[in-house]
């Protein structure tokens, strides 16, 4: 018997999505002096790695590399690093963030990838 042939192709990444929890949105909530108050985001970044052989593979690679993705998550609210916080561990990174595993990418699009 044959293998049934997949519809779409796979890309030799997997997919971290970032989404903010409350205690990030009161941070950035106390930075607007303006009355503004953001409770939610409606897009959340997904970050593509390499390809790895597990969830668990992928989750000690977001452990190891949570400053550089806190920073731009950080950066993409409020790029005055003075007022970001300084002492980021790994416990306030989860604190402020759910992080979901996407192990497979597949691609839609007849057209390659590019990067900007």
């Amino acid at each position: 018997m044959e293998p049934i042939p997949y519809f779409y192709e796979s890309i030799d990444r997997n997919a971290i999505l970032v989404r903010p929890k409350q205690p990030f949105f009161d941070w950035v909530n106390g930075l607007f002096n303006d009355g503004t108050q953001v409770t939610g985001k409606d897009e959340c970044n997904i970050y593509l790695i390499r390809e790895m052989d597990s969830n668990e593979a992928i989750l000690r690679w977001v452990k190891r590399h949570f400053d550089e993705l806190f920073v731009n998550e950080l950066n993409d609210w409020y790029t005055d690093e003075e007022r970001w916080p300084q002492d980021r561990t790994f416990k306030l990174f989860s604190a402020w963030f759910d992080v979901e595993v996407h192990s497979m990418v597949l691609d839609l699009e007849e057209r390659p990838v590019t990067k900007a």
